[in-house]
């Protein structure tokens, strides 16, 4: 019975975390609500704490970042990109509006920015 009420607290505690963490996101300004080619503050989201999160050294860091804002400037526009040069189904790219191409699009050139600066190889 104890060990119900402990799980219920801990639910209900991991809840509230969550829902204030969700109203933050949504009455904070998002900087994917911009236009054009992905600005260094949509990569910065994702590259954020990475040094310190991540124990990687100051060269990889430096590497990451310059390698995130070079693929995002050869990329473009999240809106006119080509869903098939992309490295997901375009069924599942072009429902998306355009704060979440953008979200997406960061997310997948930092990753792939992540890997070749630790191992040298494209994904």
């Amino acid at each position: 019975m104890i060990k119900g009420l402990k799980l219920g607290r801990v639910c209900l505690l991991t809840s509230v975390v969550l829902f204030i963490s969700a109203c933050d996101q949504l009455f904070t300004d998002s900087p994917f609500n911009t236009d054009g080619k992905l600005t260094s503050a949509e990569l910065d989201h994702f590259l954020a704490g990475m040094k310190d999160a991540a124990d990687i050294s100051q060269k990889v860091d430096s590497c990451i970042k310059t390698e995130a804002v070079r693929r995002a400037e050869i990329v473009g526009d999240p809106q006119t990109i080509d869903p098939k040069t992309l490295p997901l189904p375009e069924e599942n790219w072009v429902p998306l509006d355009k704060s979440d191409k953008r979200i997406i699009l960061a997310q997948l050139i930092v990753s792939q920015s992540i890997v070749f600066c630790t191992t040298g190889r494209e994904m």
